[in-house]
C-alpha cells in the first residue's frame, strides 16, 4: 500500500494562511483532483472544516477519513472520524485495499503532514515559484528523504507539478 502525501508549498515551503491556501491555481486543484479521486484521503479535522467551508460538502468521489480527538459526524457515509493518526492510517488502508485500490493520500494539515512524513512512499508536490506569506510551513527539510523522480514544469504560470518517491 502506497502512502502517499498531496500538498502545494511556496519557494520557502509555505503551505497556508489563515486556514485557507494562500493562493489559487485551479491547475493544482485539478490535479489535487485528478490523483485523489476514488481513493481514501486522511486529513486534519481542520482542513476537513476548511474543505466542507469551502465547497459546502465533503470532497466528492472520495472517502475521507478526519483525524481528531474530538468526535464527529457528518452524516456523510465517506467521512469517518478517527482519535489519532495511527488509527486513521490503519482504517484508510484497510478501506484503501477493500475497494481494490493501492493510495491512500495524506492531504494535509500541517500537523498531519509533519506526523506522517516517516510513513509517506511518494510526495506529490506542486511547487509554487514564488514567495508568498503564510503562517503555516511544511518542516524544514521535509524532503530530504526523497528523490525527485518526474517534473512537469508550467514556469510562465509560476509553478511545477513534482513528484518525488522515498530515497
Amino acid at each position: 500500500m502506497t502512502v502517499s502525501l498531496i500538498v502545494a508549498a511556496d519557494v520557502n515551503d509555505v503551505i497556508g494562511l489563515e486556514g485557507d491556501l494562500p493562493w489559487t491555481l485551479p491547475a493544482d486543484l485539478r490535479r489535487f483532483k485528478r490523483l485523489t479521486t476514488g481513493h481514501v484521503v486522511v486529513m486534519g479535522r481542520r482542513t476537513h472544516e476548511s474543505i466542507v467551508a469551502r465547497l459546502g460538502h465533503p470532497l466528492p468521489g472520495r472517502f475521507s477519513v478526519v483525524v481528531s480527538r474530538r468526535a464527529g459526524s457528518t452524516g456523510d457515509s465517506n467521512v469517518l472520524f478517527q482519535a489519532d493518526l495511527p488509527s486513521a492510517l490503519a482504517v484508510a488502508r484497510g478501506i484503501e485495499a477493500f475497494t481494490g485500490r493501492d493510495e491512500v493520500f495524506i492531504i494535509g494539515g500541517a500537523q498531519v503532514y509533519a506526523q506522517t512524513l516517516d510513513q509517506v512512499d511518494r510526495v506529490y508536490l506542486t511547487r509554487v515559484h514564488k514567495h508568498v506569506a503564510g503562517d503555516v510551513m511544511m518542516p524544514a527539510d521535509w524532503l530530504k528523504p526523497f528523490t525527485l523522480v518526474e517534473e512537469e514544469a508550467h514556469l510562465d504560470d509560476g509553478y511545477s507539478f513534482l513528484t518525488y518517491e522515498r530515497s
